[in-house]
């Protein structure tokens, strides 16, 4: 059974995409074929992104005992979203960002700097402003 705290917290990782011009957005995504779960799901143009809400230290620690945590897994950004001071940024796997809600609003903890979401393909064009980004970007499995 989903909490309360968790609902609230996924809507507003559905917001926090949507502000960030990811044009589709899906909440407890389920996909056929694949194990993985995601709470928010967004697709740009340029790249996928997963937010995993995390209400409890219990359930992230659980959280990275998962086979897709381990390699592949859906995104190709990845972020935990959890009540302010519930994880810390020495606590993220590599390439992931942090989230914290507070009050009604996302507070952007570990994360690139700006709005860019570039693609995995290199594009010397863009290259130079990706650099922090690059740091970020997982391979996604693209069966799953």
């Amino acid at each position: 059974m989903v909490s309360e705290e968790h609902k609230k917290l996924t809507s507003m990782g559905c917001k926090y995409l949507k502000s960030h011009n990811f044009g589709v957005v899906i909440e407890e995504l389920y996909c056929s074929g694949s194990r993985e779960r995601t709470d928010v799901f967004g697709l740009r143009s340029t790249c996928s992104v997963v937010i995993e809400v995390k209400v409890s230290r219990n359930d992230f620690l659980a959280d990275a005992k998962k086979p897709e945590r381990q390699s592949g897994g859906l995104g190709n950004y990845r972020f935990y979203l959890c009540p302010e001071g519930l994880l810390q940024p020495s606590d993220m796997p590599p390439k992931w960002g942090l989230l914290y809600a507070v009050g009604n609003k996302v507070v952007e903890i570990v994360k690139p700097s700006g709005n860019m979401w570039p693609p995995l393909v290199r594009d010397p064009q863009v290259e130079r402003y990706a650099e922090d980004w690059r740091l970020f970007q997982h391979e996604s499995d693209i069966w799953a």
